[in-house]
């Protein structure tokens, strides 16, 4: 099992890997760094593919920071990929569950 990596100990400039099923390639990997975060996306460089969203975003230590989430694409760049961050994740999990309880 991988183990969750905390949002405070992520650095812009890291190096991280998403994993996914993109068009049906199974386990597929692609590398970035990470370039921005705002405490709740997590942005980065690597390719982000339709089929990659729900796949972890893994840390250098092999831990999720994130889910991969989506990828803007402009006329101008390639695009940005943005993954929840496992912080946020957990968070949105907890509201949710006390919310279904009530």
């Amino acid at each position: 099992a991988l183990k969750l990596g905390r949002l405070d100990q992520v650095t812009q400039g890291e190096t991280v890997y998403a994993i996914g099923s993109p068009v049906g390639l199974k386990d597929s990997v692609s590398s970035g760094v990470i370039s921005g975060f705002d405490g709740f996306f997590l942005k980065t460089d690597a390719k982000i593919y339709p089929g990659n969203s729900g796949g972890p975003l893994i840390n250098q230590s092999g831990e999720v920071i994130g889910i991969n989430t989506l990828k803007q694409i402009t006329h101008k760049f390639e695009g940005l990929g943005f993954a929840i961050s496992t912080d946020a994740a957990l968070r949105e999990f907890s509201e949710l569950a006390r919310t279904l309880k009530q």
